[in-house]
């Protein structure tokens, strides 16, 4: 009696994914702006499929935890995940008749050129398994024209119904989720079925849809948005250029320009446009997006561009800021590379407050710091002590870090500074502090007061 030979079992072949049936719209990218629209979608009651290559990603969320600081999405995903927002990391056979696009576009800030590789990659993969009449809408922000040229075009050669819309993402980091219920949503779709089925998918979200005449109108609405919101950065950047020049302060100019500057005819105010305090401009969009928009130009050079001298000029602020306390130390008799500097608040912004690192103003700062003073310390609200230590900075709790400083720098305007930066920590020390306030939310305090403190900020020093 021969004995039954037995084969080696071969490992099951992992099955592919498919989109439920259910699923109405699939959301490709779930950094900031896919998960927020994601959460946002399936908390009105839509069923989304999220896809998203990084598996630590997805294992997280699936936990209903989620891998930015958002107030409110984790309570979002606790009510959805699972059950209205199913996030996968491997793409399905098919997908939903809608796909959102908001894979990252980063642009190289050294070369001022974008990356558009996850653009087409994306649109490469959706062609594979988007249905005959489904519809693209591109919400990660591009130069004008990617729309049509690189997605449209990519998908269409497989797909020749398919249909496009652009809708752009417009929403303030810390309050994305309120800010997707109450701001228009502004559509630019290639023909009148694509700009039904954006509209039906956004009006679950807002009422307010503002349908433009094609993708590469609202294109640029997004990056004039947020170029506008550059350059009006930038005029309150000059000014305190001008102010530090002729010994005046900025914030007295600012404020005095500002003040009830109105005109009243026949009962209506004419309420003129604020001008912006001097600070910082970072983050993912600020930072990046005045250079998709120089993509923009046709044949003028981007050096004759308004938005580059604006781009310049923000850049330099965090350089200027470096150099500032340098002098500051000297002028207090100190050594610079003796020194102890601890810098507060690595996020790009402290209101409303994150923990995105993204375009933040510490890169330049503490790179030109690091060779010129003898040490780094770190402080942050949200940012993790690995993610300030990544810098080659020493992270500190804040008691520790302002007992030990000869220099405390405020890089962003988290309000808890204002209110932990008290005068007995700071005169724990009795040797000269310099304090620099970049934003001033101290100016309120006793702390510019101290004897021993040099207190300064942007375009300005006591």
């Amino acid at each position: 009696m021969k004995r039954a030979v037995r084969h080696p079992r071969r490992p099951a072949r992992r099955a592919r994914p498919t989109a439920r049936s259910r699923d109405e719209v699939a959301v490709v990218g779930l950094g900031y702006v896919g998960v927020t629209v994601a959460a946002a979608f399936a908390d009105a009651g839509v069923q989304v499929l999220g896809i998203e290559k990084r598996r630590e990603v997805v294992d997280l969320l699936r936990r209903g935890r989620c891998h930015i600081f958002e107030p409110g999405i984790e309570a979002v995903l606790r009510r959805t995940i699972g059950k209205r927002l199913h996030v996968v990391a491997d793409w399905p056979d098919e997908l939903p008749r809608t796909v959102v696009i908001c894979v990252s576009t980063p642009a190289n800030l050294r070369t001022r050129t974008p990356d558009l590789r996850n653009i087409t990659d994306t649109a490469d993969e959706i062609a594979q398994r988007l249905p005959p009449d489904g519809v693209v809408i591109v919400r990660s922000t591009v130069p004008v024209g990617t729309s049509r040229k690189l997605i449209l075009d990519r998908v269409r050669r497989a797909k020749p119904e398919a249909g496009l819309a652009f809708c752009p993402e417009r929403t303030v980091q810390g309050a994305a989720l309120m800010e997707l219920r109450m701001l228009p949503q502004v559509i630019g779709a290639i023909d009148e079925r694509s700009a039904r089925q954006a509209t039906r998918l956004f009006r679950k979200l807002t009422p307010q849809v503002v349908l433009v005449d094609r993708p590469e109108t609202a294109e640029m609405v997004k990056l004039v948005n947020n170029c506008h919101t550059d350059l009006l950065y930038a005029f309150g950047n000059e000014i305190a250029l001008l102010a530090q020049t002729h010994g005046v302060d900025p914030l007295q100019v600012i404020r005095g320009a500002n003040e009830h500057y109105t005109v009243r005819s026949d009962g209506v105010a004419v309420v003129r446009p604020r001008i912006a305090m001097p600070g910082y401009v970072g983050g993912a969009c600020l930072s990046k997006d005045p250079y998709l928009l120089l993509q923009s130009l046709g044949r003028r050079p981007p050096d004759r561009s308004l938005v580059f001298a604006v781009r310049e000029l923000n850049e330099s602020m965090p350089l200027r800021a470096a150099a500032d306390v340098l002098r500051l130390l000297r002028g207090a008799g100190k050594d610079p590379a003796r020194c102890r500097v601890l810098v507060c608040g690595f996020a790009y912004k402290g209101r409303p407050e994150t923990d995105d690192l993204r375009g933040t103003p510490a890169t330049p700062f503490v790179e030109a710091l690091r060779a010129k003073v003898g040490r780094l310390l770190g402080h942050d609200y949200k940012v993790r002590a690995q993610d300030i230590a990544a810098f080659g900075v020493a992270p500190v709790r804040l008691e520790a870090g302002l007992h030990r400083a000869d220099a405390v720098v405020l890089l962003n305007d988290h309000p808890r500074y204002a209110r932990d930066l008290t005068v007995r920590r700071l005169a724990s020390t009795a040797k000269p502090v310099v304090l620099y306030d970049s934003w001033r939310i101290l100016r309120g305090t006793k702390l510019p007061d101290l004897p021993h403190v040099r207190y300064a900020g942007l375009g300005w020093a006591r």
